[in-house]
Parts: C-alpha cells; sequence; structure tokens
C-alpha cells in the first residue's frame, strides 16, 4: 500500500517504514540488554566459580555473594603420577551476606588442624567440592584462566 506526502509529492512506502522501525526497536533492545549487568543468581546447591570471579544469589531472603578469590596451593598428586599421598588444594573465598563480608580458605580434603573441607558462616554451610583442572590434566603451571572452584552451599 503507497500514499503520497502531502507537501511535496514523494511517495511514502508503509513497508519500508515498518522496516526501520521494526529495525529500530531490535537494535534499542539489543542495546539495552547489552548494558545491563550480567547478575547471575544462585540458589542453594553447587556453584562453579572461575578465578577472580564472583557470583551474587539469594537464599531465604538474604542476599548473598561468594567469590573466589585466589588458589592458596595445589599439592595434589598429578594424575600421571603414582603418590603416597592424595595432596590438597586450598582456596581463598569471600563469602557476604547482607553486606558483611567474611574471608576463609578452604581445602579439598579435611585434615585438622591444616585442611578444613568446609565451614559454617553466617548460618550458610560452604563446602569446596573441587578444583579444576586437576594437575597432569593441562599443561604445568596451569594458567590463572583456566582455575574453576566448586563449592556447595546450604542454609543451616
Amino acid at each position: 500500500m503507497q500514499r503520497y506526502s502531502s507537501g511535496n509529492g514523494q511517495i511514502i512506502n508503509d513497508q519500508m517504514k515498518l522496516f526501520i522501525s521494526i529495525l529500530l526497536f531490535i537494535t534499542l533492545t539489543a542495546f539495552v540488554n547489552s548494558c545491563s549487568k550480567s547478575n547471575a543468581k544462585f540458589k542453594e546447591g553447587t556453584i562453579e566459580l572461575k578465578l577472580s570471579d564472583c557470583e551474587n544469589g539469594s537464599i531465604s531472603g538474604d542476599n548473598l555473594k561468594l567469590c573466589f578469590e585466589a588458589v592458596v596451593s595445589d599439592s595434589r598428586c598429578p594424575a600421571n603420577a603414582m603418590c603416597i599421598w592424595q595432596g590438597a588444594a586450598t582456596a581463598s573465598f569471600s563469602f557476604t551476606k547482607n553486606g558483611n563480608t567474611h574471608r576463609f580458605n578452604l581445602s579439598t580434603i579435611t585434615m585438622k588442624p591444616n585442611y578444613a573441607k568446609d565451614t559454617i558462616i553466617a548460618g550458610y554451610k560452604i563446602e569446596f567440592t573441587n578444583l579444576s583442572p586437576y594437575p597432569g590434566t593441562v599443561a604445568d603451571p596451569i594458567p590463572d584462566s583456566q582455575r574453576k572452584a566448586e563449592v556447595k552451599i546450604t542454609k543451616e
């Protein structure tokens, strides 16, 4: 359907106007979505964090944030070796509940007094279940960009 504009006699194509409107809408929507912050929300259960990353969540109305700060040590027996002891990986974390931050270390094994696999902070049990990649499965030294911590969080 075509019509004539009232001033200069040019033909205005209604379909072209519709196409441009849709294109403008899609472009603006994509722009707004790209500007919005990715706010991954965790729930009770297992969370995987990359080194130096944090994840926000909410459990039972509490505003929570869990961060994987650093790998403190990794003495786990490499996959391609025979060892007397399995070794342990220890990592540094921070946990924030309603604005109160707690820093702590957890290990992949529990062996007192130096290694604790879990802790209870502000009514939440936090358990360090895995550090990947496992030694001996990738080139040594393991780049920080490949480090991931698997942590389980439950409300006590």
